[in-house]
């Protein structure tokens, strides 16, 4: 994500570019941690990939709030790569509601404060009985019981940090490619939602050029 700060003109070269939505920013950052050897070194193929995965986050940041209601009801429930398969009975049925929450508010309907207190608690009280990636994946939720205000940075952070936190506990091994599977979902996901265009993949020629 540094490349790709440095690419787009940022003023200090950070984590997060400006023109990358946080949360695609971090699942990138995973991914770039977890591609890299014992020497914490990327080989010239996992750069490349890296490298990929990050510009397809260009120009994602300035969405609507309904694109990002829609996107961590998708974070949490999307059979694909939402966080729910990691859960089951109790646990599930929390992550679905607090899922249907932010769906019905991405279409407008803003349901009542009681019903977000009442998925909060729920899911508080099945993740004190959980470990491992379950316990994360409710954590996710109810993290996201508290973003009726998508301008709170700090918790749309909490929210994909534990998804990622999940998503890590239950490919652990396996190596990257859960991980890189799951940032290309999270990352498509976003562009369809906000109507953005295709990026098209980097051209390492064209970063050589701005060296």
């Amino acid at each position: 994500m540094n490349v790709i700060s440095y690419i787009c003109g940022d003023t200090a070269i950070t984590d997060f570019p400006a023109t990358s939505a946080r949360p695609l920013a971090a699942c990138v950052q995973l991914c770039n941690d977890l591609l890299a050897g014992p020497d914490r070194y990327l080989s010239p193929e996992n750069s490349l990939l890296a490298l990929d995965l990050a510009w397809q986050t260009v120009g994602t940041a300035d969405v609507g709030d309904s694109v990002i209601h829609a996107w961590v009801a998708e974070l949490l429930t999307n059979p694909a790569w939402g966080v729910v398969q990691y859960t089951e009975s109790a646990a599930a049925a929390a992550v679905f509601g607090v899922a249907g929450l932010h769906r019905r508010l991405a279409s407008g309907d803003m349901s009542p404060i009681g019903a977000w207190d009442s998925a909060d608690r729920a899911a508080r009280a099945v993740g004190a009985t959980l470990s491992g990636a379950g316990l994360y994946a409710v954590r996710a939720a109810c993290q996201a019981t508290a973003l009726v205000n998508t301008k709170h940075r700090e918790t749309l952070d909490a929210v994909t940090g534990n998804a990622l936190r999940a998503h890590t506990l239950a490919t652990a091994g396996t190596g990257a490619a859960r991980v890189v599977e799951v940032t290309r979902h999270a990352i498509r996901s976003w562009r369809r939602l906000a109507q953005l265009g295709n990026p098209g993949h980097v051209d390492p020629a064209s970063i050589d050029r701005r060296r």
